[in-house]
């Protein structure tokens, strides 16, 4: 999985500028939204959480109908905390792994991100809205799959930076209306509601998580920066 390294540059910045363009912005609100639910299915599931359905809207919000009856009392409050975070956290570090698959030629990496996004959202989206956007996940995961092109190559590059800079921008929304005490009803906010913290407090939490998890992967993380990095000044 190939393609000349200006080109992939080219569709890294079109791709982070995505979400701050009129109408595609959306678009690409709407396919983080799918990444943000998905991430909440993939941390509950394996431990006997149940996702009654995915609903995504056009607006670009959505919400993950979960219930964790069924985990065992023992790791149910970390399953419940990691279902938390687990949905902010999870378009950026998929975007994170889609760029890595896309600079370091890995066909796989991306198959795999896109696969599991696309199958995941399949079984569990039930409006006509969400049905509609989950296929196009599933037609890119096949593409690179089964016939992987310049094109494909391009497309996944711009759709990994689309879900690092929409991920951040989401968050960043998050902490402004924290701030600013705005009435908005995030998964934060839910949990304040279940688990009588403040919100900014487990929006902190969440912060202090993902900075370990950056740190820890460190070296990694800094090989595709570096690379984005020297790509990006190429082509200038």
């Amino acid at each position: 999985m190939t393609a000349a390294p200006p080109l992939v540059f080219v569709a890294v910045l079109v791709g982070a500028l995505l979400p701050f363009v009129p109408f595609l912005g959306r678009v690409a609100r709407i396919a983080a939204t799918i990444v943000h639910e998905v991430g909440h299915c993939v941390v509950v599931v394996p431990f006997g959480g149940r996702i009654e359905r995915i609903d995504l809207h056009p607006d670009g919000s959505g919400e993950a109908w979960v219930r964790l009856g069924r985990v065992p009392a023992a790791v149910r409050w970390a399953v419940r905390i990691a279902n938390l975070f687990a949905g902010y956290s999870a378009p950026v570090w998929a975007g994170v792994l889609l760029l890595a698959g896309v600079l370091h030629g890995s066909r796989w990496l991306p198959v795999v991100v896109l696969g599991v996004v696309g199958l995941v959202a399949l079984a569990f989206v039930r409006n006509w809205f969400g049905l509609l956007v989950v296929v196009g996940f599933d037609a890119l995961a096949l593409s690179v799959a089964l016939r992987p092109s310049e094109a494909t190559v391009l497309v996944v590059a711009g759709v990994g930076a689309a879900f690092v800079v929409d991920g951040v921008r989401s968050v960043a929304a998050v902490a402004r209306w924290l701030l600013t005490g705005a009435r908005v009803q995030t998964d934060f906010h839910i949990a304040a509601a279940e688990m009588r913290l403040p919100a900014a407090v487990w929006f902190v939490l969440f912060v202090a998580v993902n900075a370990v998890a950056v740190w820890l992967a460190r070296d990694p993380l800094l090989v595709v920066w570096d690379t984005l990095a020297t790509g990006v000044r190429a082509l200038f």
